[in-house]
């Protein structure tokens, strides 16, 4: 979360001179240009460790733009466990002849490992299962850890508002000079 406070405020006002009535447009558009790039840094960011599409990352992520009567940015992620099916999973279809391998599944980067009696069958698309018991049946589908769980790796965390702040700085010195070069 990106929040600008009242001292932030008057000292954009001061920058901005005769202009100081531009300031809650000009914070607003760099809180939103900061929150855009802080959701990127967040994909890329867990891309890194996480076998993972950029989509089903991108899919759980919400922005709640700032305005001139709100400045404040909200970057949030919302969503549940992953499917397992939709990290690295070999083999990922089901094989009726080789009913023997091994599943191997992979949730970050570093390589597979063995899950000792999971499978891949076709139950409304290709997911990874492993039976209750000895019987054939029940069985359960296996997951992955969700987005939100992933971003609370503290490392992740710190980048991403590391970041944020940087784009912040950047796109408030732009959105000031473009005031002035405006209006000259």
């Amino acid at each position: 979360m990106i929040r600008v406070d009242a001292t932030k405020l008057r000292e954009v006002e001061q920058q901005l001179g005769s202009f100081s009535n531009k300031a809650p447009t000009v914070i607003s558009r760099a809180l939103n240009r900061a929150a855009q790039n802080a959701k990127a840094s967040t994909v890329s960011k867990l891309r890194e460790e996480y076998i993972l599409k950029a989509k089903d990352i991108r899919d759980t992520i919400k922005i709640r733009k700032a305005t001139q009567r709100s400045l404040g940015a909200v970057v949030t992620s919302i969503g549940n466990k992953v499917p397992l099916i939709k990290f690295k999973v070999s083999p990922n279809k089901p094989n009726p002849q080789k009913p023997s391998k091994v599943l191997k599944a992979g949730v970050k980067k570093g390589g597979l490992k063995e899950i000792i009696g999971a499978f891949v069958a076709n139950i409304n698309g290709n997911k990874v299962f492993e039976r209750e018991g000895k019987n054939r049946l029940p069985i359960k589908q296996l997951f992955g850890p969700s987005v939100p769980e992933m971003l609370g790796n503290e490392s992740v965390k710190t980048y991403i508002e590391r970041e944020a702040t940087k784009m912040f700085d950047k796109r408030l010195e732009h959105e000031i000079n473009r005031v002035w070069e405006v209006r000259k």
